[in-house]
């Protein structure tokens, strides 16, 4: 799961989008390339990002941080595989072994 929750907490655009804020100007100082992948808790980072983006505070906070796995599903719904996400080297393997597992069917 670290590989994917590491694609989909590169791209700021969708987290923002996601987070029913998509002009906001609160810096998610998310890692830049390939350095997401050496973060220690992916799934984490991604969900203090959307929390972030999302401007809320309070309860609306914790409502939305309830909805956490459907906002997960989400981004990974909309991740474009050819897009931020095909340069981190672990998006790179998961797509050749896919694909090698694929032909052997």
């Amino acid at each position: 799961m670290s590989r994917v929750s590491s694609a989909i907490s590169v791209d700021e655009e969708s987290i923002r989008q996601l987070a029913e804020n998509p002009k906001g100007r609160i810096p998610l100082s998310l890692p830049k390339g390939a350095s997401v992948e050496k973060v220690a808790d992916p799934k984490k980072l991604l969900k203090e990002s959307l929390a972030m983006a999302s401007g809320y505070s309070g309860r609306r906070l914790n409502g939305f941080q309830k909805r956490f796995p459907q906002h997960r599903h989400k981004l990974l719904e909309r991740l474009d595989p050819l897009g931020p996400v095909s340069l981190l080297p672990s998006w790179q393997t998961f797509v050749n072994e896919l694909d090698a597992a694929v032909r052997t069917m």
